[in-house]
């Protein structure tokens, strides 16, 4: 019994100990690649059949490289894009497709960083296996988020090199509405207690909308970027949803492409922190297309 004991307190210990934080891989000039000026003009141009027919999925590493795609390695912020990508194939899909592992993942350092995954995801209603990639573009801070990603591209690969079908990468911001183009709101008083304007989501819900851990997956991330994996799953202890309607039916407002989520969720482990998130998701309504924008608090004294 005792070493029972004993291990299950280091195991606790292990958990609740300073998470490694991760930042985004180093860029090209960091690591003193040479420019496209100096690229020989025959491997200049396969670089560029490359990156056009698998629209940047699969790309050989090219000395290059200022403002180009490499291969990279898969790191928490790569995983944590794959899974946005992968929700949002869902919701416009109407899908439920299940991420098995990531398989590939092409870097690409210009003003913002981009992420080209490839990744092996499950159809649990037969059990398939799909390669499934999205681009996902790290939008940096701004406006009270400590953390803004941008999907541009959600798609099973396509059998025919260089189809987008009817994607694009070019985001349209003006069909945002105003509403939610201001400031992340602030914590909302008495958690929400008694708000018209916040939707309680029901438990029930909960089960059928497994992607609302991802948010709080990557409203925690906004703080801790680091490995996931050790802190979840979450246990969820209130979910609220806020959008600019507010005649719609309330457990319609969970399905619509513009709402603002707040969360409050325990991460995994013995004595671990309750976190409060709030993640605003957003669409232009083009394919592919979502924006989510995310902050939290983590309240370490519990």
């Amino acid at each position: 019994m005792y070493d029972v004991m004993l291990d299950e307190a280091n195991l606790r210990k292990r958990k609740l100990e300073p998470p490694v934080v991760y930042s985004p891989p180093p860029s090209p000039e960091e690591e003193g690649h040479s420019s496209d000026e100096d690229m020989d003009p025959v491997e200049r141009e396969k670089y560029r059949l490359q990156a056009v027919e698998s629209c940047g999925f699969d790309v050989d590493f090219f000395n290059h490289i200022f403002n180009g795609i490499v291969p990279s390695g898969c790191t928490p912020y790569d995983t944590l894009f794959a899974k946005t990508g992968l929700h949002c194939y869902n919701l416009e899909k109407g899908k439920k497709y299940q991420l098995k592992s990531v398989v590939k993942v092409n870097a690409e350092f210009a003003s913002l960083f981009n992420s080209y995954s490839t990744s092996e995801v499950v159809d649990p209603v037969d059990n398939s296996l799909h390669t499934f990639q999205t681009l996902v573009t790290d939008a940096g801070k701004e406006k009270k988020a400590s953390l803004i990603l941008l999907t541009k591209i959600c798609r099973i690969k396509p059998q025919v090199p260089g189809s987008l079908g009817d994607a694009t990468v070019f985001w349209d911001f003006n069909a945002i509405d105003d509403f939610y183009k201001t400031d992340m709101p602030d914590w909302p008083f008495n958690d929400g207690l008694d708000n018209p304007h916040l939707y309680e989501v029901k438990e029930s819900e909960l089960l059928d909308n497994e992607w609302l851990y991802l948010y709080s997956e990557a409203a925690l991330f906004s703080e801790w970027h680091c490995e996931m994996s050790d802190y979840t799953p979450f246990e969820m202890k209130k979910v609220m949803v806020q959008t600019k309607e507010d005649d719609v039916e309330s457990s319609m407002k969970l399905k619509s492409s513009n709402a603002i989520f707040y969360m409050i969720f325990k991460v995994r482990g013995g004595g671990g922190p309750v976190c409060r998130g709030i993640v605003r998701k957003t669409s232009d309504g083009r394919t592919g297309h979502m924006r989510l924008e995310a902050r939290c608090w983590i309240d370490n004294s519990n």
